[in-house]
């Protein structure tokens, strides 16, 4: 069994202002073929709280539609990587996307919102960071949605992700 794991294709149009990006989705959202596919994962809890047309029990094709209707995408920053599970604390040899292809597909996009540490420091520390600087894209560390992070009361995580998804 590889622990060779493959991004999804970033769910974005030429609307896009903003784009939701994690690490390396789990083991769950790769099975499904779904960001953020855990049930216990709160980000689709969160965009509901936010947009309350986006209903968390609505299909997946229809929640990602209507992120993109509010001119939201989805992504990640690595393209390829090892991981045994789905902790991004297990990510190992890991390639980025080239986020310079969003240029065309987003060309409106000015905020990137990182969803947890290690996509934010994994896009730091890639040749995109600068591509970001270069197009004036703002980009905003979030608390990680994922169920592995207790750490920051779930009101708080909230709070900040409303914050951010109404301010675009």
């Amino acid at each position: 069994m590889t622990n060779k794991k493959q991004c999804m294709a970033a769910k974005v149009d030429e609307n896009v202002v903003a784009m939701v990006i994690g690490s390396m989705p789990g083991e769950v959202s790769l099975a499904k073929q779904e960001y953020y596919g855990h049930p216990k994962n709160l980000f689709w809890k969160f965009v509901e709280e936010v947009f309350p047309d986006i209903a968390f029990n609505n299909p997946y094709s229809s929640r990602v539609q209507g992120l993109i209707n509010h001119h939201i995408g989805l992504w990640d920053v690595l393209q390829v990587c090892e991981r045994a599970g789905s902790l991004d604390s297990a990510i190992k040899n890991a390639m980025p996307n080239d986020f310079s292809v969003l240029s065309v597909q987003a060309p409106k996009l000015k905020k990137l919102l990182f969803n947890g540490r290690k996509a934010y420091d994994s896009f730091m520390k890639s040749l995109n960071k600068a591509w970001a600087e270069e197009k004036g894209i703002s980009c905003v560390l979030m608390p990680s949605t994922s169920p592995a992070n207790a750490s920051i009361p779930q009101a708080e995580k909230l709070r900040k992700w409303r914050q951010e998804l109404l301010n675009l």
